[in-house]
Formats: C-alpha cells, structure tokens, sequence
C-alpha cells in the first residue's frame, strides 16, 4: 500500500475509535451532530456522505449551516 492509503486507514481508525467511544453517551444524535461530529474529527464532506448514508450536497448544506449558527 502506498503511503496515503497508510494515512487515510488510519485517520478512519481514529475516527471510529472516538465514536465507539462517544457510543456510550445516552442521547441520540440527530444526522446534524452526526455530521458536526465527523467534520471536526477532519473527515472531508464526501467521507462524511458515504458514513451517514447522504449526499455530498446534503453534508455540505448541513456544514453552511452549523457554520453560520457559530457566528
């Protein structure tokens, strides 16, 4: 494998460590979270996308959105 591939498995692993670790938290989160979640662990839209089961053009309305609630 080349080494991008190396470094792209193991951003993956790191993210799905933290969300098994964030499993154990009692409230559901809603598709929202889920996207604010993976955006901040550095997952790119697309990434994103293909984890929570929407489009590219879905996740990146989602992130206008978180973006502009923030300021």
């Amino acid at each position: 494998m080349a080494d991008y591939e190396f470094e792209s498995t193991n951003r993956l692993l790191k993210v799905i460590i933290a969300l098994l670790l964030r499993r154990e938290e009692k409230s559901v989160q809603t598709l929202r979270q889920q996207v604010e979640i993976l955006n901040d662990f550095g997952l790119r839209p697309a990434e994103i996308a293909g984890i929570i089961g929407r489009t590219s053009n879905y996740v990146n309305k989602e992130l206008a959105s978180i973006r502009k609630a923030k300021k």
